[in-house]
């Protein structure tokens, strides 16, 4: 119970941290939620801190990653205006429709090319993918429906990290150069979408500061309804569930939350639960900090190259198939770097690649098409596990 407690009240503090330090803002409440679970697993001998053992702690770590996860899903869906989502996207969504191609048939193409090297290789592509066409959030709910082993998910979370950091750095250094030579450049219209942004401008927001609205008087009712919401869709869904074989069960529960989410956000009411994103925000902050602390220094140390080799090989094949189809159905530089952005990175990263582009115009559809991976991603992730189980022969 005390360590659950701290895990759910660390990124409080880690919160207000954030907003008395702009440093620390700027790198952000989710990397440093994980960073700060890494150095107390690290520089702390848990179980003996609790007067636990390590069997007991590690199962309660991982039964609050998963509720935190099952009950964020649902809120960072209820907020999506689907519709508007699409309409905003435009002609952005080719390119992330490349982008999702791209990733589905890298992946299985790994799955064919590293069959016999990495452990449990089924899982490790489903949640790849789940990775990258949704965000963070996917992956793990994909680890929970397909039941997947804990010290592979947790190697895969430090070597997503370490990658994605990678490639954002070259997005926002050498990419448009890069994809430059390849694609043409892209023609502005002349109209900065910002004010069309609406509840996709209170998503991206990944300041501290935004975090604030979930406790201030006016919005605290709204907050409130929304966990009760999430905690229903989450109960019917493991209701659901019990109708299902207990192979099946898991992954029946992670597609209930996640159709239930979406059909919620279609409802106006819930979807003016403007708080429901942020909740499911500093949820997704509790599961980064909760995994932190089960991580294992050896994981950095004594990398696993198999295992990395198949989510480099991911990254990279994605991206040259999604460069090939974007050249071939003339989509430009900077819809490219958005999209593949959207896919990779996901919501909260948007804003910091169209800044630099210097392409205000894409801010919106980039936001809008990595919102419709939130909702793609656990779909697709299952999918690719289940294909990828068959094409390995496991």
């Amino acid at each position: 119970m005390l360590i659950a407690s701290i895990c759910l009240l660390f990124p409080a503090v880690l919160i207000g941290l954030c907003q008395r330090v702009a440093l620390l803002d700027r790198i952000g409440a989710v990397l440093l939620s994980f960073g700060a679970g890494i150095l107390i697993a690290w520089g702390l001998d848990l179980p003996q801190l609790f007067s636990v053992d390590a069997r007991s702690l590690q199962g309660s770590q991982t039964q609050l990653s998963e509720v935190s996860i099952a009950l964020a899903i649902p809120l960072l869906l209820f907020s999506i205006d689907i519709r508007s989502a699409f309409r905003l996207a435009g002609a952005t969504l080719k390119g992330f429709g490349f982008a999702l191609v791209s990733v589905l048939t890298a992946s299985l193409a790994g799955t064919l090319l590293f069959r016999g090297e990495v452990a449990h290789l089924w899982q490790v592509a489903g949640m790849a993918v789940g990775a990258y066409t949704g965000g963070g959030p996917n992956m793990a709910a994909i680890k929970t429906a397909i039941r997947g082993d804990e010290a592979v998910f947790m190697a895969m979370v430090t070597y997503d990290i370490l990658f994605s950091a990678i490639y954002l750095v070259l997005v926002m250094t050498l990419g448009r150069q890069i994809v430059g030579r390849f694609l043409g450049p892209y023609r502005p219209s002349g109209r900065e979408q910002d004010g069309n942004c609406g509840a996709m401008a209170l998503m991206a927001d990944e300041t501290a500061a935004a975090y604030n609205r979930l406790v201030q008087k006016e919005t605290l009712p709204r907050t409130l309804l929304s966990g009760i919401f999430a905690c229903i869709v989450v109960g019917l869904s493991l209701l659901i569930a019990e109708f299902f074989p207990g192979s099946m069960a898991s992954a029946a529960t992670v597609i209930t939350i996640t159709t239930f989410g979406i059909a919620g956000s279609f409802i106006p009411g819930v979807r003016r639960l403007d708080t429901s994103f942020q909740l499911g925000m500093y949820l997704v902050l509790v599961f980064c900090f909760t995994m932190g602390t089960m991580t294992d220094a050896s994981l950095l140390l004594h990398m696993d190259r198999s295992l990395a080799g198949y989510i480099g090989f991911l990254l990279a094949g994605s991206l040259i198939l999604q460069l090939v189809l974007c050249r071939l159905f003339s989509v430009d530089t900077d819809t490219f770097l958005i999209t593949a952005s959207a896919a990779i990175m996901s919501v909260p990263f948007i804003p910091v690649v169209a800044g630099a582009l210097k392409n205000r115009e894409l801010l919106v559809p980039g936001f809008a098409v990595a919102i419709l991976g939130y909702a793609a991603g656990n779909y697709l992730g299952i999918l690719v596990a289940n294909l990828s189980r068959w094409l390995a022969g496991g």
